[in-house]
């Protein structure tokens, strides 16, 4: 955008009269369709938000998960079940969320 604008600048300043109002509307023109193009995409794309965006995100087991501990997903804690068991600093995915709000945990790829 800076280069942009100071290539407007310098065309202001050294180009002649109808360089300038082509070059202008050209910009102007760029600019609407830059934007339109971007607010079109980002509304496709789906908001991430409650348990369901929580599964396959990885999680760092903070407290043994011998089946119940803690983890650490992001900066939160969240209590945590895990079959398998995990020890601390194990790195796990979760694989569901209960209506406990506890993550079922697992090893990557299970």
């Amino acid at each position: 955008m800076v280069v942009v604008a100071a290539l407007l600048l310098l065309v202001f300043h050294v180009g002649p009269r109808s360089w300038v109002l082509a070059l202008l509307a050209a910009a102007i023109v760029f600019e609407l369709a830059e934007k339109g193009l971007l607010i079109r995409y980002t509304r496709r794309i789906p908001v991430a938000a409650g348990a369901e965006a929580m599964i396959g995100r990885p999680v760092t087991v903070i407290s043994a998960c011998r089946p119940a501990g803690r983890v650490r997903l992001g900066a939160e804690s969240w209590k945590a079940r895990c079959a398998e068991g995990a020890g601390v600093g194990e790195r796990l995915v979760v694989a569901a969320v209960e209506e406990s709000m506890t993550l079922v945990v697992s090893t990557p790829g299970s």
